[in-house]
């Protein structure tokens, strides 16, 4: 684990001056640069490991403008998420990208990690959705990159390459995003299945029928009967796992999506179908979807979270694995999450102080599993701190260097949140 520094100072920019003016008195003294946004991410990626001078971009969280006729909107790299989905859907539009801290993250944190959330099964990650950044280098230079409009291959597309970066290579204090027609009609539905098997084959069985969910969202007996403890969170002792599923599209379509997908599943569908029956309810679900990181972690009293994803196909092989790495290490195991794309959040519990020792063993198991399976270490929390020894074992030292190559070329003194997703150089941190 990597202890936090305690910074010099913070810098809550309000303008891109004062970002540029930062970045400028930094690159002079070679301070180190921290950016943060809303502080919600789960990677470490935003805690200073090396002191110096965090610079806080939540005050620039502006809605710039809305462009209907263009088909896209520009934001401030601070504006809270949730409030940009509202605006976009009061103008009758639609931003698919909600994570799960909708209502607290940023865009530009969203950016920096690539953020996803249930609805990126249909419309795609953070990145699908970015058109072009405005950001500041290093040294003060403020640069716009990307296009206007969905087609352009003027050079390497570096706007991208900001995505996922970490604010490790610039910093975003600006996006431009592509926003679609709002959805006509949207169904949501539980499906609980006799077994987590059942469950985890009928995501892989779904998908393969042609039908194109809004969301996939996967839950195992243990995460049911953790999170059940809450009021209102749907659960029957009998149920091996859940499904919450949705489609969305024109009127009548959604409804008969979700009944070709139940029916396609064969002996081996859901023990029953609940449709939410108006918009009410299915906001209820999605409120307790949102809540569960929380419900299931109630009672113990340490937990590591692990964000891996894996080809559509292996979600089985995963699920079946868990129960016996959380065995194996003394710690509880469950996972919930996108299972629709592949993307599971296993939590790693211990309700006994002694199984903090045990729990990062399972964490390279999980890790372990994932990457055997052919999946990624980490679908949309990003590498921070806390997954970056794990980063060679899935691109590789040659992979790595290209990497370091990229951060030379964009932060050459390295002050850029130093030593995020990899190491610049051997310890501090």
């Amino acid at each position: 684990m990597v202890a936090p520094v305690r910074p010099a100072a913070a810098v809550r920019a309000r303008s891109v001056a004062d970002v540029q003016a930062t970045l400028r008195w930094a690159t002079a003294h070679g301070v180190p640069i921290t950016p943060r946004g809303g502080g919600t991410g789960k990677a470490g990626g935003c805690v200073p490991c090396e002191g110096g001078v965090v610079l806080s971009l939540a005050g620039l969280d502006r809605l710039r403008s809305i462009r209907p006729e263009h088909g896209f909107a520009e934001v401030d790299a601070g504006l809270i998420t949730g409030t940009f989905r509202d605006a976009a859907d009061e103008a009758r539009l639609y931003y698919p990208p909600d994570p799960g801290a909708l209502d607290a993250c940023t865009l530009g944190g969203n950016v920096a990690t690539n953020a996803g959330g249930p609805a990126a099964l249909k419309y795609g990650v953070t990145r699908d959705q970015v058109l072009g950044v405005e950001a500041v280098l290093a040294d003060g230079t403020r640069i716009d990159l990307g296009r206007r409009q969905p087609k352009g291959v003027a050079g390497y597309d570096l706007a991208r390459l900001l995505v996922g970066s970490e604010g490790t290579l610039a910093v975003v204090t600006g996006i431009r995003l592509a926003l679609r027609a709002r959805p006509a009609s949207i169904v949501a539905a539980l499906m609980p299945f006799a077994t987590v098997q059942d469950a985890a084959q009928a995501v892989t069985l779904g998908r393969r029928s042609g039908l194109e969910p809004r969301a996939l969202e996967f839950f195992d007996a243990t995460a049911l009967r953790r999170a059940a403890r809450e009021p209102g969170f749907p659960f029957d002792p009998s149920w091996g796992a859940l499904l919450l599923v949705e489609f969305d599209g024109e009127p009548g379509v959604p409804e008969a999506s979700l009944a070709r997908f139940a029916e396609g599943l064969g002996d081996r569908g859901p023990l029953e179908v609940r449709v939410a029956g108006d918009e009410a309810r299915r906001r209820g679900l999605w409120q307790l979807r949102r809540r569960t990181s929380h419900l299931v972690k109630v009672g113990a009293v340490g937990w590591i979270t692990e964000d891996v994803a894996v080809p559509l196909g292996s979600v089985p092989d995963l699920v079946e694995r868990l129960p016996g790495i959380g065995e194996q290490h003394g710690v509880i195991a469950l996972a919930y999450g996108h299972a629709g794309d592949g993307n599971l959040h296993v939590n790693l519990l211990w309700e006994d102080p002694s199984g903090a020792q045990f729990a990062e063993r399972a964490a390279d198991a999980v890790i372990a599993a994932a990457l055997d399976l052919g999946g990624t270490i980490s679908a949309e929390h990003g590498i921070g701190l806390a997954k970056r020894r794990f980063l060679p074992q899935e691109v590789g030292d040659r992979a790595i260097g290209l990497m370091r190559g990229i951060k030379q070329a964009f932060d050459p003194l390295g002050i850029l949140n130093p030593q995020k997703v990899f190491r610049l150089q051997e310890p501090p941190c």
